[in-house]
């Protein structure tokens, strides 16, 4: 029996020397896609503007109310200092004065400030917007004993406009009235001096004019009464030649916002 040839299937020969075997293909695994950031809503230019100028406004008032604050502070000391030096140095000598202000302004005028001067420093700073400074017939502004010599009272009044119908453009005005005095106060004595805000002129006089201020001079007896009623600042009375007063220089007015107020009718 003859065999029959064999045939014989050879392997398939390794890789040839020096070639590496191909990498075998992995499937590339694409990563999850991350999750969309979330944007912040988006603000109106609007409301940022709206609330750039509340705090604007906010500073602007601080700012203001600092202000007031560092000019009470300021007045306060030098009121101090003025009492300090004139009632203390009074105190075993000199004359009593009681300084007072007296409202007699017409209807069309509304008291809305009282400063009150002694020798150039402030001793009394009162403002009220509401009316009821210009309700007081009479504010006493001090009562104390001065030193013997000569001094200086000055007043500075401020009003606002107050009309109704046909005269309420005058609200929209305020009218300020300042006046001084001088005094030669003695060892002894005892006086009452007092500003009186009133309105001088009629119909015709330009409401920027009106403002005007008047002293009257009392003699006090030693519980604080009138002796004798008070004269007119062109001839004070004297204080039993101790105290007396004249005024120095006019009474000056001025009404904003513009330089005179419009007429009346």
């Amino acid at each position: 029996m003859v065999a029959g040839p064999q045939v014989v299937v050879a392997a398939a020969p390794a890789a040839e020397a020096g070639e590496e075997p191909a990498p075998e293909t992995e499937t590339e695994t694409e990563p999850a896609a991350k999750p969309a950031a979330t944007k912040p809503a988006a603000v109106p230019a609007s409301a940022g503007t709206r609330q750039t100028e509340a705090y604007g406004e906010r500073l602007d008032a601080l700012d203001t109310e600092i202000g007031v604050l560092k000019d009470r502070i300021f007045r306060s000391k030098a009121r101090l200092a003025v009492l300090r030096e004139t009632v203390l140095a009074g105190a075993m000598a000199g004359a009593r004065v009681m300084l007072a202000h007296r409202n007699l302004m017409g209807t069309g005028f509304q008291l809305s400030k009282v400063t009150y001067f002694l020798d150039g420093a402030p001793i009394f700073d009162r403002r009220d917007d509401s009316g009821a400074l210009d309700q007081q017939d009479e504010i006493v502004v001090f009562d104390g004993n001065l030193a013997p010599g000569r001094h200086i009272v000055g007043v500075e009044l401020v009003y606002k406009g107050k009309g109704v119908g046909s005269f309420s453009y005058l609200r929209g005005y305020t009218f300020q009235s300042t006046s001084t005095y001088d005094i030669e106060v003695g060892e002894r004595g005892s006086m009452k001096i007092v500003s009186v805000g009133y309105e001088r002129g009629n119909i015709t006089t330009e409401m920027g004019d009106r403002p005007s201020v008047d002293w009257q001079t009392v003699n006090l007896d030693a519980g604080g009464r009138p002796t004798k009623p008070g004269k007119g600042a062109k001839s004070p009375a004297k204080g039993a030649g101790q105290v007396s007063g004249q005024v120095s220089g006019k009474t000056s007015a001025k009404a904003s916002p513009s330089a005179k107020a419009p007429k009346k009718g």
